[in-house]
């Protein structure tokens, strides 16, 4: 991974992060949805990285498996702020779940 791609992603979990404690510290609705808003972006920006910096030594099926689910995770995340769609918080975590284990195997291996 390039080390301006790594300095954006620290930065943005950095952020994220953040936001994340402020929400729970302060129980305010409007940093809790900063922080919604904040893991969309973090998953979406991460499915993205593992997508671009991909190398060819890599299984794709992993590798394509744990960006789309990364990416869908964040797109599910955006739809569970929609009134109606609280469902779609459940998806979001089941699709990060699957985009981590599979972030864990392209590095294990």
């Amino acid at each position: 991974m390039e080390r301006r791609t790594q300095t954006i992603l620290q930065s943005v979990l950095i952020g994220y992060l953040v936001l994340l404690f402020a929400s729970i510290a302060f129980d305010n609705p409007v940093l809790t949805t900063a922080a919604d808003l904040g893991f969309a972006a973090v998953a979406g920006f991460f499915g993205y990285t593992v997508y671009a910096n991909r190398s060819p030594s890599e299984d794709e099926r992993i590798v394509y498996v744990t960006a789309a689910a990364l990416v869908l995770a964040g797109v599910a995340q955006l739809l569970a702020l929609v009134p109606g769609f609280g469902v779609a918080a459940l998806a979001s975590t089941g699709f990060f779940i699957i985009g981590f284990v599979g972030y864990f195997l392209l590095r294990w291996r």
